[in-house]
């Protein structure tokens, strides 16, 4: 299985994390607030409104005069007098429109020439029954059917008006922005238009598609384009915001994940050496931990460790201890011995004191094994309370004993060997009714740098030991290096 690492894992987070921010921002980037559409900031100008509010006028005025029972008669008879009489009328209740009577066969009733864009109209008219046109010199033209009071169609009233201020409300016709262009178009025959104005940038027109706005009841329309904005320009602040929310992001997940490697490392570090520190029988007072995942397990192991270096301590001090006597075992003098005698070279100086007890047989022949036993285990005792903490009391075997003084020269050495002979109580109960006397012979020496061994220190007081038993025992005899 591949390994992995924090790093790595809070790599692999960066990644998800910038994806998932890639992923949010295109979604605002197409849920974003739409720029309003032209056509609607352009529906209904104040140009458009004028326009087609004088248009609407002229469609009701045709309508008016279509119906009126002197245009009727004029129709029904076609007498030019009857005609003459009410283009008179109109002309004085309306003298800026020009309004021609015209036969369903297009042949004018009324005196006067028949322009080109009203027979054009006709002949719209004539197929849709009512229309609009308009000239380049802003003249607007409407046609109205006149029916009969039997429905039949006679014939158009056509009204033509100029349309003087429509350069002035073309110029208050409100641009998107300053980069917009404008034209006021005039349908033509075969879906062409014709530029009757325009105001703005026309380079545009070449990038743009624009946007057309009808001013109803007349020919004419408002065409709008409105620069595009590039794409790179819409899409680089949502990619700018990106990068810098990705950027974030890394640098936020990766200094959590390497504070977080490091925090663990250093918890590793702190488990490693309460480990070493087991092994070597030794533990601190206490082991920091800078993460809680890690403070409770370690708990768990100090107090497990601190029970088994308790019983390792404790089964350790039971194999160095003698079991009868309770002092140190032949094992430990050997390692104890070895270690003072090392120290030699730098000048310290020890010394030893070997002890047989007096009549040990004697007491295990006449008593049993149980009161010898017993003369050891008191005996024992009677050297751990009379001899200093620092010296060093091991039981070599049988009844024979051995007492290290380290640091200490040959005379000291001497006045605590008598000092101990004189503490020791003079007997001892072994066992309910059998009381023995305590007495002990000794021999003393001390370690010499001269030595090649440890064990000659050892062997000089055994020959002084031997020296003392000869001698009557009870007594304890010296002897120094050669």
């Amino acid at each position: 299985m591949p390994r992995s690492s924090i790093l790595r894992f809070g790599l692999t987070l960066v990644a998800a994390l910038v994806l998932l921010a890639g992923i949010v921002t295109a979604a605002f980037y197409v849920t974003r607030p739409q720029a309003q559409p032209v056509q609607e900031e352009f529906e209904k100008p104040v140009m458009a409104a004028q326009i087609e509010f004088m248009a609407d006028a002229m469609q009701r005025s045709a309508s008016r005069i279509a119906a009126h029972p002197q245009t009727l008669a004029c129709f029904a008879s076609a007498a030019p007098d009857v005609c003459q009489a009410q283009a008179a009328n109109l002309y004085a209740l309306n003298q800026d429109a020009t309004v021609l009577f015209v036969t369903d066969g297009q042949r004018q009733l009324l005196p006067g020439f028949l322009p080109g864009e009203a027979r054009r109209l006709l002949a719209t008219a004539g197929r849709g029954g009512a229309g609009a046109t308009a000239t380049a010199t802003f003249n607007l033209s409407l046609s109205h059917p006149v029916l009969g009071s039997d429905g039949k169609r006679l014939g158009f009233v056509i009204v033509e008006q100029s349309v003087p201020q429509l350069q002035a409300l073309f110029d208050t016709l409100p641009l998107p922005d300053a980069a917009a262009y404008a034209e006021l178009q005039q349908n033509q025959a075969g879906d062409t238009s014709m530029v009757l104005m325009r105001r703005g940038n026309q380079a545009i027109k070449r990038h743009a598609k624009p946007t057309l706005v009808a001013l109803a009841g007349t020919p004419w329309q408002i065409a709008v384009w409105r620069p595009v904005t590039p794409v790179v320009e819409n899409v680089a602040p949502y990619v700018l915001g990106w990068l810098v929310a990705s950027l974030i992001i890394a640098i936020l997940v990766v200094a959590t994940a390497l504070a977080v490697r490091n925090r663990v490392v250093d918890n590793l570090r702190m488990m490693v050496k309460f480990t070493n520190d087991l092994r070597q029988q030794r533990l601190r007072s206490a082991y920091p931990m800078s993460l809680a995942e890690f403070q409770s397990p370690l708990e768990t192991m100090l107090k497990l460790g601190k029970v088994m270096l308790g019983r390792q301590k404790e089964v350790t001090s039971q194999a160095r201890l003698d079991h009868l006597s309770q002092v140190n075992n032949r094992r430990s003098f050997d390692e104890k011995q070895k270690e003072l005698f090392a120290t030699l070279k730098d000048g310290w100086s020890h010394s030893l004191l070997i002890l047989d007890i007096d009549n040990f047989k004697q007491v295990n022949d006449t008593f049993g094994h149980e009161a010898g036993d017993q003369l050891i285990i008191k005996f024992g005792n009677v050297l751990k309370s009379c001899l200093r903490n620092s010296d060093f009391i091991a039981r070599l075997g049988g009844d024979e004993f051995c007492v290290l003084f380290p640091y200490t020269q040959l005379d000291k050495a001497q006045e605590l060997a008598d000092r101990l002979r004189a503490n020791m109580p003079e007997s001892v109960e072994l066992i309910p009714g059998v009381t023995q006397k305590l007495s002990w012979s000794g021999g003393l020496s001390e370690y010499s740098r001269d030595d090649k061994q440890e064990s000659e220190a050892l062997a000089r007081a055994d020959a002084a030991l031997l020296e003392a038993k000869r001698g009557g025992r009870n007594a304890t005899r010296i002897r120094a290096a050669a």
